[in-house]
């Protein structure tokens, strides 16, 4: 991570200028010290203004060298992308099971994954589905509660009993396909 940010000039830049700060702040701390210490307090943040500055040199040079190429791989054509690979728009099918853990979901993506898999449980003849949104300061749960209050597949919903996750998840009755008409 720290590579990529130091791959361009202005990510260098702005490290150094971090190390320069922190040189800086170092200084000021130490301007009060000197008056107990004396001229030992500035040896201190000499050896410390050396030590950043050799960790910052070494960090910008091992930024610069050359990454490692990948191992060559005959069967590939250079420049070719893999055409087997899958991309962003190749979805992978998941089994279809009777709860769902919204943990590994981004939180802007909740309501809508949320939806998709009620209408799949639904088509598939769920009656009842949990929906694991964590404990936390509610905040999740909220979100969950008002998309299936809303919902027109969902009949009712209620926190999980304590042995299937408490109030850390939620527990909603799908409608009956044949009430749905």
């Amino acid at each position: 991570m720290l590579r990529d940010l130091l791959s361009d000039r202005r990510g260098r830049t702005a490290y150094v200028l971090t190390k320069v700060a922190v040189l800086a702040a170092a200084a000021t701390a130490t301007w009060p010290l000197s008056r107990v210490l004396g001229v030992r307090a500035w040896y201190g943040l000499a050896a410390f203004a050396l030590t950043l500055a050799g960790v910052t040199v070494a960090v910008l040079l091992a930024s610069l060298a050359p990454r490692p190429a990948a191992a060559p791989d005959s069967s590939v054509d250079e420049g070719a992308e893999d055409e087997d690979a899958p991309g962003p728009e190749d979805a992978v099918a998941l089994p279809l099971e009777d709860s769902l853990d919204l943990h590994s979901f981004p939180p802007r993506d909740v309501p809508e994954v949320v939806a998709a898999y009620l209408e799949e449980a639904h088509a598939a003849g769920l009656r009842e589905v949990r929906l694991i949104h964590g404990r936390g300061i509610g905040v999740q749960r909220e979100r969950v509660h008002s998309l299936l209050a809303r919902h027109p597949l969902v009949e009712a919903y209620r926190d999980a009993p304590p042995e299937r996750g408490g109030w850390g998840a939620t527990v909603a009755y799908l409608i009956r396909a044949e009430d749905e008409a």
